[in-house]
C-alpha cells in the first residue's frame, strides 16, 4: 500500500509543481495520458479535471465536471471541424446515448472559435456520469440523424484517473487558499475572550 501511494505521489510531482499555485494557472496542466485518454485540469471549467480523446472520424470528445456554484454537474462535448454550418453560442436539440441505453434529450450550446466547432451538453444527473464510464459507445443524435458515434474502450480507467485529479487539484487549490489567507500575520485578528465580538 505505502508503495501504491509513493507511486502515485511520484507519478503526480510534475502535475503538483507546474498547478502549484492552482489558482493563479491559466492554461490546461496535464495530468496523464491513459491508452487513448487525456486527463488534464481546465483553470476556465473552475479547476475540474476532464477526459478527452481523438478519433479517426475527426471527432474529439471531451467529458468532466462543472463547477458553478450551487449548479455543480457533468459534461460532454463532441466537436469536429467539418461541422461548419455550426453557430456560435446557437442552441441545438440533440440526444446523447450510451450503449443501447435510453438516450439523454438535451439543449446543446455550439461553440465556434476558428476551426473549432463543438457541441456541449451539461447535466446534474449523477447516472449520466454513471453511464459515461461504464459503458462501451456513445452516440450523438440532431433531428432524428446519428452524427457522431465513439468508442469509449478504456474510459473507467481514464475516469478514475479524472477523479484522482480532480482530488490532488481540490487539495492544491484548499492549500492556495490557506496559504494566502495566513501570508500575512498583520492581518490577523488578536484572539479575543468574548465569543459575540464579529
Amino acid at each position: 500500500m505505502k508503495q501504491a501511494i509513493a507511486a502515485l505521489l511520484l507519478a503526480c510531482m510534475p502535475f503538483a509543481a507546474a498547478a502549484q499555485d492552482a489558482s493563479k494557472v491559466k492554461d490546461p496542466i496535464l495530468w496523464g495520458e491513459f491508452g487513448t485518454w487525456t486527463v488534464q485540469m481546465e483553470p476556465d471549467l473552475g479547476h475540474a479535471c476532464v477526459v478527452a480523446s481523438e478519433f479517426d472520424t475527426g471527432h474529439v470528445l471531451v467529458f468532466g465536471r462543472y463547477f458553478k456554484p450551487g449548479k455543480p454537474g457533468f459534461f460532454i462535448s463532441f466537436q469536429n471541424e467539418k461541422w461548419k454550418s455550426l453557430v456560435h453560442k446557437k442552441v441545438y436539440s440533440v440526444s446523447v446515448g450510451f450503449d443501447e441505453k435510453e438516450t439523454w434529450d438535451t439543449e446543446s450550446g455550439a461553440y465556434v472559435q476558428g476551426s473549432t466547432r463543438r457541441l456541449a451538453m451539461k447535466t446534474v444527473a449523477r447516472a449520466f456520469f454513471d453511464e459515461f464510464k461504464s459503458s462501451k459507445t456513445v452516440k450523438m443524435f440532431y433531428e432524428g440523424k446519428e452524427i457522431a458515434r465513439l468508442s469509449l474502450s478504456g474510459v473507467e480507467k481514464a475516469v478514475e484517473q479524472m477523479d484522482a485529479c480532480q482530488k490532488t487539484t481540490d487539495e492544491l487549490l484548499k492549500t492556495s487558499r490557506t496559504e494566502s489567507d495566513t501570508s500575512d500575520p498583520s492581518a490577523r485578528k488578536p484572539s479575543s475572550q468574548d465569543p459575540f465580538e464579529p
